[in-house]
């Protein structure tokens, strides 16, 4: 038996439940103690006064995205239009002719800079894709727009929008639009998908992450690329990261016809699509205008019919759906939808929610859903969000409370790499909503205590994955822990997000552990 001891250990059962040790044989936890027992033989593992609570779980992570960026060119942390430039320039003076430069994380908000694709051409001849902070919009160069044959007469698709300025093309591409360059510039193989996996999987263990629900298999080209590296890179003795696989409708059928087996560490979810696009550049669907652009309320990637007919689809199989949702307008779409056409069993989730009202919050709380929220959304998106949508809109943006409020399961994740995948800094989001460059609190009646924030990356999270083995410290349970090294029930709440991870546990296995200086 292990015995895992000297610590602050949270079972997260109820508030404030702890205990002194816990036992693990194998990959179960198979004893909770309230004193440290004596037992000859046990290995014992000392905690050296950290806090251990349940494995950290992520509910919305794109994990191939993920391991492109942490090994790419990314701007996340850029504060200057000028640190972008130098880096495209640096960076495609190291292409090979006629390649693609593939860039992650612009945002226009944070540098208060909009690129144009006549300084992007100025930089490189190369093919440049620059990916705006959400992937829902990007900046290309000529020369991307010469390579598909795309002209000023181009016109816009459903779902996708070519924006102009004075009738010419500046560049920026949002949606179905943008996914025709991002189609194009793929070139990953099994073996490069596998590198970009392990990488990931390395730096989410590092943030004490135990389990993900990933979406990638619509992505690059051949989903068995895909598929081949996730059994190649994830399970016992290998990656120790448990996987929930949205299946993406472009694939969907095609994957069950396959007849692809799963496992414990991968395992099958719902089918996913899009209603909306996203706030940044304005493609969420809103019920009515944007307040800082009153000529649009967004982009609906589908009709109403289109999108029955893909909750139809997968209620062919006996499947439910996962939908990606900005905008109220597209949530009541979706509602529609699922309410003509409810699951045989299981929960449709509803993915992002960020803009509601209390009409449907009451709708969603009488349907058989599960949501997944993105917390660190608000650290980027205050306080811009107020222009977006005006003051009256923002009283239902990022409604956690509210949900949780009406019984509403909702879990806690990323949407990484649009954001950080480190989850205290999603826990510190729900309960302090505000930007990390200043201390102004917004909608703070949607606030969470620190318990419920914490729920929302264990035991909520695993209810939104269907693991009921995971997610608490108790008999019987999956042996999945994260352990940190300050205590973010007693830390000052503002400081949540630099509390660091000294250890994770992964199916009874110590698969990371803190160098100690």
């Amino acid at each position: 038996m292990k015995i895992y001891h000297n610590g602050l250990i949270y079972t997260m059962e109820a508030e404030e439940k702890t205990a002194a040790a816990v036992g693990v044989e194998e990959n179960r936890i198979v004893q909770i103690f309230e004193r440290i027992p004596e037992i000859e033989g046990a290995d014992y593992i000392d905690l050296n006064g950290g806090v251990m609570l349940p494995g950290f779980i992520d509910t919305h992570i794109h994990l191939v995205g993920t391991g492109i960026a942490l090994g790419g060119i990314d701007f996340r942390d850029d504060r200057t239009i000028d640190e972008v430039k130098d880096k495209i320039r640096k960076a495609a003076e190291e292409l090979p002719p006629d390649s693609w430069l593939i860039c992650e994380g612009y945002d226009d908000n944070q540098l208060n800079y909009k690129l144009t694709r006549q300084e992007l051409d100025a930089l490189t001849s190369h093919k440049v894709l620059v990916k705006r902070i959400c992937r829902h919009a990007a900046i290309v160069n000529s020369a991307a727009l010469d390579s598909l044959n795309i002209r000023e007469n181009v016109e816009d698709m459903e779902g996708g929008r070519f924006e102009r300025e004075a009738g010419i093309l500046n560049g920026w591409v949002h949606d179905n639009a943008m996914e025709l360059f991002v189609d194009a510039s793929v070139h990953e193989t099994e073996e490069s998908l596998c590198q970009h996996m392990e990488r990931a999987a390395d730096a989410m263990h590092a943030a004490g992450l135990t389990a993900i629900h990933t979406e990638d298999l619509g992505y690059y080209h051949d989903f068995r690329n895909v598929f081949n590296a996730y059994k190649k890179t994830f399970g016992k003795g290998k990656k120790q990261l448990r996987l929930n696989l949205l299946r993406h409708t472009s694939i969907f059928e095609e994957l069950i016809a396959e007849g692809y087996t799963y496992d414990t560490w991968i395992k099958a979810d719902s089918m996913k699509f899009y209603a909306d696009g996203a706030l940044g550049g304005r493609t969420a669907l809103f019920r009515a205008p944007y307040h800082d652009a009153p000529e649009t309320s967004g982009l609906a990637i589908y009709t109403q019919e289109e999108l029955e007919a893909e909750v139809r689809k997968a209620r062919a199989y006996g499947e439910t759906v996962a939908v990606h949702m900005i905008g109220d307008r597209a949530c009541e779409m979706v509602l529609d939808a699922i309410e003509k056409y409810p699951p045989i069993n299981g929960r449709d989730r509803l993915i992002h929610v960020s803009f509601l009202g209390e009409d449907l919050v009451k709708r969603m709380a009488q349907l058989p859903v599960i949501c997944d929220v993105q917390p660190s959304f608000l650290t980027s998106d205050f306080p811009w969000a107020i222009d977006r949508v005006g003051n009256e809109r923002i009283e239902y943006a990022y409604a956690w409370k509210t949900l949780l409020n009406h019984g509403i399961v909702i879990g806690g994740g990323s949407d990484a790499p649009i954001e950080t995948f480190n989850p205290l800094v999603g826990i510190d989001a729900a309960v302090n909503r505000r930007p990390f460059n200043d201390d102004t609190q917004y909608t703070v009646h949607e606030s969470l205590s620190v318990f419920e924030a914490i729920k929302l990356y264990t035991v909520l999270a695993a209810d939104v994955a269907e693991r009921p083995d995971n997610g608490l410290i108790k008999e019987g349970y999956l042996a999945d822990f994260t352990i940190l090294e300050d205590d973010p029930f007693t830390v000052v709440p503002l400081k949540i997000h630099q509390i660091e991870v000294s250890m994770t546990v992964v199916d009874g296995d110590v698969i990371y552990e803190k160098e100690r200086k």
